[in-house]
């Protein structure tokens, strides 16, 4: 973990553009002794983005089993069959 003033953005970037890239980690980032800013690279915003929305879309999918509202492994099926006869020609 890499803690820096907030002014190390305009003194060093390099060196917290490199760490972020590099280590795939963020740098916190100060101001006046308290935390202000966090950093990291645009990949790894991304990749954590992408993990937020999978477990809100498995926390979602839990919430609905909890409910009942799922199908069973033979209304699936059915559901495909008919399905698939719908689109032969």
């Amino acid at each position: 973990m890499m803690i820096r003033p907030v002014t190390a953005l305009q003194n060093d970037f390099h060196t917290v553009s490199n760490y972020c890239h590099t280590k795939g980690k963020p740098v916190f980032l100060t101001k006046d002794g308290e935390g202000d800013l966090v950093v990291m690279s645009l990949d790894r915003y991304h990749a954590q983005n992408e993990l937020m929305d999978l477990r809100a879309k498995l926390l979602q999918a839990e919430l609905e089993i909890e409910r009942g509202e799922y199908y069973t492994l033979d209304e699936v099926k059915a559901h495909m069959e008919a399905w698939l006869e719908d689109e032969t020609i």
